[in-house]
């Protein structure tokens, strides 16, 4: 297989921001006198993943809290505030340089995949300088992973076959996403799953595009 690409997922993979999203929500919802235990956060688990007004629509409606499309907006603009100051705090890490600086030697084209908000993303990206070739977020398509429609714009995008695209993700909807898109190397941080490779870092992923590259 001759590698041109990459796709990687952002949150989990790229960034370790799962506390960073559960905090700015906690935050939030303090600010309408709701209050969320980080503590036992199973409520905010089962929708990681979502997109942010996916997230709030399916909490809220739990809660049997009623909103409007006007508050919807409001809330979720705050959600961003909060996020971007907790983004502050994220430090680079190492094997995700590792996976860049590889990506960039070898000059293969990069899609990061992600079905956080344009916002978020870029706050994250824009922190930690983490370059890309395009980015799809959840603002840009109508179903977000494990539905294949956000990979496939990305392999539209690179201008990429799928069999020239290894993906890397940290989450089961990953890898139903980039198999349902065509790719065939897929790669999970930590999970096992039959359709792609387990492995415990990027700095793996890195070691195995470095040899595959100069094979």
């Amino acid at each position: 297989m001759s590698i041109k690409g990459l796709i990687s997922d952002l949150d989990g993979t790229l960034a370790q921001t799962q506390a960073l999203h559960f905090k700015a929500w906690e935050n939030t919802a303090k600010r309408f006198g709701v209050n969320i235990d980080l503590n036992d956060n199973i409520d905010l688990n089962k929708y990681w993943g979502f997109r942010d007004i996916d997230f709030l629509q399916g909490f809220v409606k739990e809660k049997n809290i009623s909103l409007d499309q006007h508050l919807i907006k409001y809330i979720l603009s705050i959600k961003n505030e909060e996020y971007k100051k907790l983004v502050l705090t994220l430090k680079p890490d190492k094997c995700t340089i590792s996976l860049i600086n590889i990506i960039n030697k070898y000059k293969l084209k990069f899609a990061i995949v992600t079905s956080s908000m344009k916002n978020d993303a870029l706050a994250v990206l824009n922190w930690l300088n983490i370059k890309y070739d395009t980015l799809i977020t959840g603002d840009d398509v109508k179903n977000v992973k494990p539905d294949p429609e956000p990979v496939i714009l990305a392999i539209k995008r690179l201008n990429l076959s799928s069999n020239e695209i290894i993906a890397v993700g940290d989450s089961i909807f990953d890898a139903i996403s980039y198999k349902k898109s065509g790719i065939s190397k897929i790669y999970l941080l930590n999970i096992d799953y039959e359709d792609a490779i387990k492995i415990s870092s990027l700095c793996e992923l890195s070691d195995f595009l470095s040899k595959e590259m100069i094979s």
